[in-house]
């Protein structure tokens, strides 16, 4: 098939061959989608499996069908005037979106319908700020860069890329709060060298300033910290998507 790698194949042909077919579906092309997808089950397999961290079944699994419809909304979303390869988004867009049902799976005896995630649901429940950076920009150059500095700073902490993406809040009035919560560390020089020399938040001094539970601290431990040296920092891409 047109969109099949092999290893003859040349990546930048691969690129386009895949970018003109996902055109043709976008203009309304609904049997080229059926095809696409079809042919690309083991590979939406493959991802699912990786995401969740176990074989997925394809028969009778909500995981596979996440992923088939993760699948379909990268499709829809792919920009390829963002130089991103396709099969490197959609992987992300799939193990964002089944990682999100998991997460809700394990707070809620329900299972939550996959719609329950869809970006044009009037929700509460938004991506975490890194994740949409991730999934969205990492086959920028720029982007790569600042990401991989970041988790280079982040290790000194204990923490991971894959924990702020898993522990972030996920509602908006919250992520308001805790980014507050870390300008006031960052704009106080104290609390700052504190935060920096124990790697840890200076709950006790930081009560003097703010008015917050400190089980909502802990929780967010790891969130607010990332967001300290985010907003300390030169890393100016991944700052504007903080504030934004």
């Amino acid at each position: 098939m047109l969109w099949h790698k092999n290893k003859n194949s040349d990546s930048k042909n691969e690129y386009v061959d895949i970018s003109d077919t996902i055109d043709k579906i976008k203009s309304g092309n609904n049997e080229l989608r059926e095809k696409f997808i079809e042919n690309y089950r083991p590979f939406i397999l493959s991802c699912a499996s990786k995401a969740i961290r176990k074989y997925v079944e394809v028969e009778n699994s909500e995981e596979f069908s996440i992923a088939l419809m993760a699948f379909n909304e990268a499709i829809d979303k792919f920009d390829k005037t963002k130089k991103q390869h396709f099969l490197s988004f959609s992987e992300l867009v799939i193990i964002r979106r089944l990682i999100n049902y998991k997460n809700m799976e394990r707070r809620n005896s329900n299972v939550y319908p996959f719609s329950y995630f869809e970006e044009n649901e009037c929700h509460k429940i938004e991506n975490s700020v890194f994740e949409d950076l991730i999934v969205l920009n990492f086959d920028r150059f720029e982007v790569k860069e600042e990401i991989i500095k970041f988790s280079l700073i982040l290790r000194k902490f204990g923490i991971t890329m894959e924990d702020l993406i898993k522990n972030s809040p996920k509602h908006r009035d919250s992520k308001k709060m805790m980014i507050e919560i870390a300008q006031v560390i960052t704009q106080n020089d104290n609390l700052y060298q504190k935060l920096v020399a124990k790697k840890r938040i200076p709950m006790s001094e930081l009560e003097s300033y703010i008015k917050v539970h400190k089980r909502t601290l802990e929780r967010n431990r790891k969130y607010i910290i990332a967001a300290c040296l985010v907003l300390k920092s030169d890393m100016e891409i991944i700052k504007e998507f903080l504030k934004g």
